[in-house]
């Protein structure tokens, strides 16, 4: 069972950004969908790089995005990504400390962020390349 399906209330409308979040979405549920068919820890920790690598790009892809359109709060969605970057990074090593076990907090942090920087932050932006 996955963390999280992809739905029509995560679509914004710009289809490499939906492609991207697919792949964030993807990389989440196989981070859980392991914990939960008990892998080993080492196998897990590999997995939540490739959800921070797979993270790091979307943002660089997505400022560019904001840049191209002129996007005006282009900084504060930029000041949320470092702070979602610097949030990631804080659970990644709490669950490296675990020894590649996350936690509920860790889990629960994932869906928010996904689905809410989404529906209304990455929806802005959407909104306003369609004007």
């Amino acid at each position: 069972m996955p963390l999280m399906t992809w739905n029509d209330s995560l679509d914004i409308g710009v289809d490499k950004m939906n492609h991207e979040h697919q792949q964030i979405l993807d990389a989440m549920n196989r981070i859980y969908d392991s914990t939960a068919e008990g892998a080993p820890g080492s196998r897990v920790l590999v997995q939540i790089e490739l959800l921070e690598q797979v993270t790091v790009r979307h943002f660089r892809d997505e400022e560019a995005y904001m840049k191209s359109i002129g996007y005006p709060d282009f900084e504060n969605h930029q000041r949320i990504h470092h702070r979602l970057i610097r949030d990631l990074e804080t659970h990644v090593a709490e669950t490296r400390a675990a020894g590649g076990i996350p936690t509920r907090q860790f889990f629960d942090f994932l869906r928010l962020w996904l689905s809410a920087h989404i529906k209304n932050i990455d929806r802005k932006y959407a909104d306003y390349a369609t004007k």
